[in-house]
């Protein structure tokens, strides 16, 4: 039983995160607009186990200065883009927010994995409380082991 309940809270919670990243996604390029973007930094930060995480500044390209500029909140494992590149992007100029078609796919993608990965756990945790054997199942959820 707590096998089964361990897999729809997993499962629940990695729906609920997918959903949560597909709907700020749509908000987003809902009041944005086409943009020529400019990397004006990648920022590279050391964890605490040697791996780095990198943060993009992007600019609008513009002749008007000061430039518009954003920085995101969100420390990613892999660099994105290197500084100095222009990229095709999304602007949205009540926020200044703006997101390369690489930053927008990639986040799609995470939340599409999230989406499959969160049914599939879902799935296996009523199979487990019909009474499947949890060794059969792909998709194994180890919490607090």
């Amino acid at each position: 039983m707590l096998s089964a309940l361990k897999h729809l809270f997993v499962g629940a919670l990695m729906v609920l995160i997918g959903t949560y990243i597909i709907n700020r996604d749509a908000a987003f390029l809902a009041v944005s607009h086409p943009a020529e973007l400019i990397v004006l930094q990648v920022d590279k930060h050391r964890k605490t186990d040697g791996r780095f995480t990198y943060q993009t500044t992007l600019g609008l390209v513009t002749d008007a200065r000061p430039r518009p500029e954003y920085t995101g909140g969100i420390w990613t494992g892999i660099t994105m883009h290197r500084a100095g590149d222009i990229v095709a992007g999304r602007y949205d100029s009540e926020s200044d927010e703006m997101r390369s078609d690489r930053m927008l796919a990639i986040s799609g993608g995470i939340a599409r994995l999230a989406l499959v990965l969160g049914l599939v756990a879902m799935v296996e945790g009523v199979l487990i409380l019909f009474g499947w054997p949890e060794l059969l199942l792909p998709l194994p959820v180890r919490v607090g082991r």
